[in-house]
């Protein structure tokens, strides 16, 4: 299909010239430069999936089959994915192409079990910069490696509105110079855009040589200068520029010169800096359009409301899903009847509006010209549109730099109109020295090569503490963490079992300042979820990016204004969902499936689903390394055969099938005991087994790592029962245990043997190398990309075969 057809039926529409170009383009660019309101995402997402299904061969093979599309803040990502769906609906691809929005809890549970699938994944960079360094936000750590492996592998990045993104975006690009450098399985490049986007920011110490060679991709000059282009419109789009007359320090005289600005049945939008001062603009603004008069008094007449009286909206990043989604759903209606929104930086990229006024709080240059495409964004006010800058003190710029607000400040009191034409051709004519003043880029880390090795390992250390990867993502102050409310009995959230881990629709970002500031005054209590007991515990210290449980009473929270550290009513729990939940000695995927099933009628399954995984990749792989996977894939589930796993599964076991002979049991249909050795891997004892027959590394370590729990090395943890005798002990399997002889289906059966745990000593065995030694090898062989990915599949394809347990199987 031609791309102007296949363009036109996704939208609509035909597409702009740049669009085109972008999908034809050889090759792919690096950079993307367009203004606001220029149908940037229809651009991408559609040149991707034309690329990817109906280019050329060559082209084809070349596309990545996922699009992570990555957006600076908590950006109502929701919007996107429903456009999206919209576009893959009207090309009759719905059921083809996944799209999916990681934003943490459940939303996370299936996308990474189809890694052979096209799919778009839209999320913050909090949630995709830390799931592409192995530390994903809002994800259980044994999740932790299947969408590292995946998304930095076969997968095309799409960074958008870069000029927000801080330390994130130096982040991006070290991340592209490492997947070079250690390579991956497919391609996985990274496209840079924004409508102010400058090479320059890129230039980290392992991308800087790289950035001069990057291709830019953007409107022509013809085009800017066009009137025949269907553009036009948007791009000569008249808005005058004013100051404001007061500031967000006096809330109430703002919100009357807001509320004097607005016309009735159009939309004015106010940006501000911070969640604090929308609140107070918003609460100024309710109180005169909505004045409460005193008893027995009439409202004075300065204070008399609009009649009829506008439609307010108060819109940040700071709600759960199901109160985002309202919101927005009030925000479609508002662009239609009109309305006030008192937002702030949310609506700077992603958000798909067009207000007739707009008031914006002084900003550094690329959020302003941000902000200014969310007013006559289509030029459909033809005698232009008013913007007024809201001035800040320079002392109290935050979240941003005072030399970038007083830059910014210089240049608007120059001009008159901030229309897309009108900034460009004012920026034309600064000098560079003034050009360098408006998009200054310093990060504040820039994270290194070694860092992202130490990623790779996720073992929990013996305080279950991690490497902090927050400030490699945002700056010091803009860190968040996700808090959701429960209630229950008591004063135990475990007893008498504990609370399920969240869904997403009940996960809240609340500011990392925030949550510590209360956590100190004793004003709320705390609960985080300890991987290795499995128990939520009281929090005594406050990490980004990790979700944390709060009582109900605790209050923080309300509907209408979101997350409040003032608000101390109760809030009302989203419903909790049967999440699975996730800990170091917690089989849930062996435990309360369908039906009882053998070993070996597990193991042919998981064959059979791997199969089908890498008949869908194609020549992604190479035969050795599909040899070696399917090896694992026969393999995995020995270690279920070790008498600890057997017993747990059956001890409750009353309506247990008789076994057949030679066989044992994988799964079963009801809760299973504890484990006899607490902290038992089953996983560890398979691939103990295989090493002490000889099997490669490479096999053994996809089976040991195929439930994100066994990693770069062995060691037994504090919540293990000891071995008797001195013996050694790591992960409830015990030094001189039998590991039986069982059926793994396909005509393989395995010799008993008994267990070793040489390898986590370090140095050699008997001639042998560590666990350790043996997994560093495999690090400088493949690197840490592709091999998570190998592990990802394994993964992937024993979960599949978990879900859908079938009876029979067995030979």
């Amino acid at each position: 299909m031609e791309y102007q057809k296949f363009f036109q039926k996704a939208t609509g529409n035909p597409p702009y010239p740049y669009q085109e170009r972008l999908a034809e383009a050889d090759p792919w660019p690096d950079l993307l430069e367009a203004p606001t309101g220029a149908g940037k995402t229809e651009a991408i997402v559609l040149a991707w999936l034309w690329r990817r299904r109906y280019a050329s061969p060559a082209v084809r093979a070349a596309t990545p089959r996922r699009l992570a599309y990555t957006l600076p803040m908590r950006v109502l990502v929701e919007q996107t994915k429903e456009r999206v769906h919209k576009w893959l609906a009207a090309l009759g691809e719905a059921d083809t192409v996944s799209v999916e929005i990681l934003m943490g809890g459940d939303t996370d549970n299936d996308w990474d079990l189809y890694p052979e699938r096209e799919a778009v994944l839209i999320g913050t960079q909090d949630m995709l910069l830390s799931r592409a360094l192995n530390r994903g936000y809002a994800l259980g750590r044994a999740r932790w490696p299947m969408p590292y492996g995946l998304l930095n592998n076969d997968c095309l990045w799409v960074f958008d509105e870069v000029q927000l993104m801080g330390s994130g975006l130096a982040t991006t690009a070290q991340l592209a110079a490492f997947r070079e450098k250690f390579q991956t399985w497919g391609n996985c490049p990274s496209l840079w855009l924004s409508a102010t986007l400058r090479p320059d920011w890129l230039e980290t110490v392992d991308f800087r040589e790289k950035v001069e060679r990057l291709t830019m991709h953007g409107l022509t000059k013809s085009e800017w200068r066009d009137t025949s282009s269907p553009l036009t419109g948007r791009l000569k789009a008249k808005k005058i520029l004013g100051k404001a007359k007061f500031t967000a320090d006096d809330p109430k005289k703002l919100a009357d010169e807001i509320r004097d600005a607005h016309q009735l049945g159009a939309l004015t939008l106010v940006v501000l800096n911070t969640v604090k001062k929308a609140v107070a603009v918003y609460d100024a603004l309710k109180a005169l359009i909505q004045p409460a008069p005193k008893r027995g008094k009439k409202p004075a007449a300065e204070q008399a409301p609009l009649t009829p009286a506008p439609d307010i909206l108060l819109l940040h990043s700071r709600f759960r899903p199901p109160e985002r989604q309202a919101k927005m759903q009030q925000l479609e209606q508002f662009a239609k009847s009109g309305g006030i929104v008192i937002s702030t930086q949310v609506v700077e990229a992603g958000v798909d509006m067009s207000a007739r006024a707009l008031f914006t709080e002084l900003s550094p240059w690329a959020s302003f010209v941000q902000r200014v495409g969310r007013c006559n964004r289509y030029g459909e006010f033809i005698k232009g549109t008013e913007v007024f800058w809201i001035d800040v003190d320079s002392k109290k710029a935050a979240p941003y730099e005072s030399e970038e607000v007083d830059a910014a400040r210089v240049e608007l009191k120059k001009m008159e109109d901030v229309g897309p034409r009108a900034l460009r051709d004012y920026l034309d004519e600064l000098s560079d020295a003034k050009r360098e003043k408006l998009y200054p880029y310093t990060p504040g880390s820039v994270i290194r090569k070694r860092t992202v090795e130490e990623l790779f390992d996720t073992t929990a250390d013996l305080t279950d503490a991690d490497l902090d990867v927050s400030p490699y993502i945002r700056e010091d102050a803009e860190r968040d963490v996700q808090v959701f409310w429960r209630k229950w009995d008591g004063d135990n959230p475990n007893t008498p079992e504990p609370q399920p881990l969240p869904a997403r629709d009940e996960l809240c970002t609340a500011p990392l300042a925030d949550v510590r500031d209360l956590l100190k005054k004793k004003a709320v209590t705390l609960y985080r979820w300890d991987f290795l007991e499995s128990v939520w515990q009281r929090g005594d210290s406050v990490v980004a990016g990790q979700v944390y449980l709060l009582l109900a009473e605790d209050g923080r929270y309300s509907a209408e204004f979101g997350w409040a550290v003032d608000v101390t009513e109760a809030v009302e729990p989203v419903a909790a969902q049967n999440v699975l939940s996730e800990g170091n000695d917690r089989d849930p995927y062996s435990q309360e499936r369908k039906i009882w099933q053998t070993i070996a009628g597990h193991t042919n399954q998981v064959v059979e689903e791997l199969e089908n995984i890498l008949k869908q990749l194609g020549g992604l792989l190479t035969d050795k390394e599909c040899a070696e996977l399917r090896h694992a894939a026969r393999w995995h589930d020995w270690g279920k055969a070790y008498y600890v796993f057997q017993e747990a599964l059956t001890a409750k076991a009353v309506e247990a099938p008789n076994l057949l002979q030679g066989h044992l049991w994988g799964k079963s249909n009801q809760k299973s005991e504890r484990y006899k050795h607490p902290g038992f891997r089953h996983e560890l004892a398979s691939a103990l087994g295989m090493v002490s027959l000889g099997h490669s590394d490479l096999s053994c370590y996809i089976v040991a790592t195929h439930h994100g729990k066994v990693r770069l090395s062995i060691r037994s943890l504090p919540t293990e029962k000891p071995a008797p005798d001195g013996k050694r002990f790591a992960r409830g399997v015990w030094e001189g245990d039998p590991l039986p002889a069982v059926k793994l289906g396909g005509g393989v059966v395995t010799p008993e043997v008994t267990l070793s745990l040489a390898p986590m000593e370090l140095g050699l065995s008997h001639g042998q190398p560590s666990w350790a030694e043996r997994v560093l090898q495999l690090l400088e062989d493949y690197g840490p990309f592709r091999l998570a990915y190998l592990e990802a599949l394994l993964c992937a394809a024993d979960r599949r075969a978990s879900a859908n347990a079938r009876p029979g199987g067995d030979e």
